[in-house]
C-alpha cells in the first residue's frame, strides 16, 4: 500500500503529537504538573529525578517541532491548492509558537527553582498557547477550503476557538490539549 504525501504528513503529525503526549504522561510530569502542587513539592520532584525531567523537556520540544514539520509536509503536499498559502501561514505562526515553547522549556530545565517558584516569565508561555491556537485554527480554515474531509477543519477551528477563550479566561492551558487535537487530525490525514 502506497502512502500519499498527505498520509506522510499525517504520520509525521501523529509522531510529533505522540512524543508530546508521552512527555505529558510521564511520572515526572504527573508529579510536577498535578493541580495544587506547591513550589517545594515541584522542586523536590525535579531534583529527585533530574534526568527524567530533562528527557521529558526534550520530548516536549521534539513533539512540538515534529508536529510543525508534519504540518509543513502537509503544506507542501497541498501546494497546488488555492488554500496552500494559508497552511504555510499556519506553519509560520506555529514555528514562532514553537520557538517560544522551546525558550520556556529551556528555562524550566536550566533553572528549575525559578520555574517551580513561578519566577520564570509567564508571557512566553501564554504567547505560545495563543499562537498555537491561532496557527491550528488557520490550518483548520485552510482545510475547509480544500479537498479534505470538512470535519477535520471544523474540529481544528472549533477546538482552538474554545481553547483560546479558555486561555483568555484562565491565563493557562494544558498544552497537551493541542496535541490531542493534532493527533486526531494526523490520524484523519493518514486514513484519508
Amino acid at each position: 500500500m502506497e502512502v500519499s504525501s498527505v498520509g506522510v504528513s499525517g504520520i509525521v503529525i501523529i509522531v510529533g503529537s505522540a512524543l508530546f503526549l508521552c512527555a505529558a504522561n510521564t511520572p515526572i510530569s504527573f508529579r510536577v504538573f498535578a493541580p495544587g502542587r506547591s513550589a517545594s513539592s515541584k522542586l523536590e520532584a525535579i531534583r529527585g529525578s533530574p534526568t527524567a525531567w530533562s528527557v521529558t523537556q526534550i520530548l516536549f520540544g521534539l513533539g512540538a517541532l515534529v508536529t510543525v514539520i508534519g504540518i509543513g509536509v502537509l503544506a507542501y503536499a497541498l501546494r497546488r491548492q488555492p488554500s496552500a498559502w494559508l497552511i504555510w501561514a499556519s506553519v509560520a505562526v506555529l514555528i514562532l509558537a514553537a520557538v517560544l515553547w522551546l525558550w520556556h522549556l529551556y528555562g524550566r530545565t536550566v533553572d528549575p527553582v525559578a520555574f517551580a517558584e513561578g519566577r520564570w516569565p509567564r508571557w512566553p508561555l501564554l504567547a505560545y498557547f495563543m499562537l498555537t491556537e491561532t496557527g491550528l485554527a488557520i490550518l483548520g480554515y485552510a482545510l475547509l477550503r480544500g479537498d479534505l474531509a470538512m470535519w477535520i477543519g471544523w474540529m481544528l477551528i472549533g477546538s482552538m476557538v474554545l481553547l483560546f477563550v479558555l486561555t483568555l479566561i484562565f491565563r493557562d492551558m494544558p498544552p497537551l490539549m493541542f496535541y490531542l487535537v493534532t493527533l486526531v487530525a494526523g490520524i484523519a490525514l493518514l486514513s484519508r
